[in-house]
């Protein structure tokens, strides 16, 4: 009998919020502890008929991102929905770059145990927030969209 052997490979994805006054695909705020669902509107909440605009300021600042990390840009980037059901998830997928995503390839120098160590990003893609859901202590939940659209860069490393 053969003894296969296996090489434990962990990942890991981080998100990042970035830092924009508005929404990924509407002119929503992003600001924090505002009151539930009141930086809301049809686009963030996936309502029929309406067209997401793709905020500018969110693209630059993955750019920056990628560039700091020393990614390669990707000369194309496409969105696509992410389907799945979440309760705080108004429209029943995500916005978010999967087969193309904004950047790949890059690195970044960590401080480890007095050495220097290269640390391999496999990729950045940039995606909408979904919304948070608050339980009470009653066992009861409310779901609060201010987050939906808040833009986010996703970190991947594998």
């Amino acid at each position: 009998r053969k003894i296969m052997e296996y090489e434990a490979v962990i990942g890991l994805e981080v998100h990042a919020q970035l830092l924009t006054r508005s929404k990924i695909f509407c002119g929503c705020s992003t600001a924090f502890g505002a009151p539930p669902n009141t930086h809301t509107c049809p686009v963030c909440l996936g309502m029929p008929g309406v067209l997401p605009v793709l905020n500018q300021q969110a693209v630059e600042f993955a750019i920056k991102m990628a560039l700091a990390t020393n990614c390669r840009i990707n000369p194309r980037s496409i969105f696509a929905r992410k389907n799945y059901f979440y309760p705080d998830l108004p429209k029943d997928y995500q916005i978010s770059q999967y087969e193309e995503p904004l950047a790949e390839s890059g690195w970044i120098i960590i401080d480890a145990d007095e050495k220097k160590k290269r640390i391999g990003l496999t990729r950045i893609h940039m995606e909408e927030d979904a919304g948070k859901l608050v339980h009470s202590e009653e066992g009861v939940s409310f779901v609060d969209f201010n987050r939906c659209g808040v833009p986010l860069l996703s970190l991947i490393h594998i």
